[in-house]
């Protein structure tokens, strides 16, 4: 059962920012192990996802599949390259010929964007097996059969100050947001970008992370110890252990500036080819700075006091600080 709201501050100048009417979307969160108020969990949506939400929520799941959820810019290109390689035993050769946007599909993308012609559930589901399916849907709206069938699930988070400079560069600079940062800024906090609020979205999967089919990593994790998160996910995924030439190779593969170089990955020239051209910036880059901390230059001394009062807000209920969850930062 799922349940949907319009966004009560769905004001024109917001609508226009957005260039899109939002609602809200909740499920009762039936199956999942976490025992949490998922039915007021509300998150952020395009209003047109309602139509599509039933095909998502009753995907049909393979016991073999691999999803992984992250919430927007957190990492996500990066821990899904590193789970699609694994998964299918270092194939370079593939990976090297077929862009990771038809290896792992996004499956919620044409629900969120009228440019995006192909439908993305059936493409997910297309899929050869393995498959590895990758949506930004936090827990309660993701396929229900993950939970009942306990398949795999990988997820990655990210800090909050780092993730609202990324996410509003991204928006912004790809032309799906009108407004200034600042805007994006206030947008965010008040949970009426896309997927928000952010919170629950990160701190419900934390709570999972010992989960036998939960793999629970941060951005900041795979900046400090990439070869660990590696030997965690690989042995996650039930694979044999990686040689030392082969883990170095795929450390290298995974480095930034070769993600970033890497054509098969880095999506910059599909997005700049597949959305309204008109809208998207000459200098559009998808993968920006790639670093921990970038709040500490690009944000205002008072925004980042607002976000990590905020952050304090929902996480002193729990006797937690953001340090808990993405460590040193």
């Amino acid at each position: 059962m799922f349940h949907i709201k319009p966004h009560e501050n769905a004001a024109d100048a917001l609508v226009k920012r957005q260039r899109m009417k939002m609602i809200k979307m909740s499920t009762n969160g039936d199956f999942i192990p976490l025992k949490w108020n998922w039915a007021e969990t509300w998150c952020s949506v395009p209003g047109s996802f309602q139509e599509y939400f039933q095909r998502i929520y009753n995907f049909q799941v393979n016991h073999d599949d691999i999803f992984i959820s992250t919430f927007p810019k957190c990492g996500t290109t990066w821990i899904q390259e590193a789970t699609w390689l694994l998964l299918n035993n270092l194939d370079y050769e593939t990976a090297n010929r077929i862009h990771l946007v038809d290896r792992s599909v996004y499956m919620d993308l044409s629900l969120l964007y009228d440019t995006f012609h192909d439908d993305s559930i059936t493409a997910a589901m297309q899929l050869k097996s393995p498959r590895c399916i990758k949506s930004h849907l936090p827990a309660h709206l993701l396929p229900h059969q993950i939970w009942q069938k306990r398949v795999k699930l990988v997820y990655c988070a990210r800090n909050p100050k780092d993730v609202v400079l990324s996410y509003g560069h991204f928006l912004r600079s790809k032309g799906a947001y009108g407004g200034s940062m600042q805007e994006f800024i206030d947008d965010f906090l008040n949970a009426e970008s896309a997927y928000t609020p952010f919170w629950p979205h990160v701190f419900t999967m934390w709570q999972m992370r010992s989960e036998p089919n939960v793999f629970f990593t941060t951005f900041e994790e795979m900046k400090r110890d990439l070869r660990g998160v590696i030997k965690r996910l690989n042995e996650f995924l039930e694979k044999p252990n990686l040689s030392e030439a082969q883990m170095e190779k795929l450390l290298n593969h995974l480095s930034f500036e070769n993600m970033r170089a890497n054509q098969q990955v880095n999506p910059t020239k599909i997005i700049k080819n597949t959305d309204d051209r008109s809208n998207v910036e000459a200098d559009f880059q998808f993968m920006r700075r790639g670093i921990v901390g970038s709040y500490k230059d690009e944000l205002s001394e008072t925004n980042q006091r607002r976000l990590n009062e905020w952050s304090a807000q929902f996480l002193q209920e729990f006797n937690l600080t953001a340090a808990d969850i993405f460590g040193d930062f």
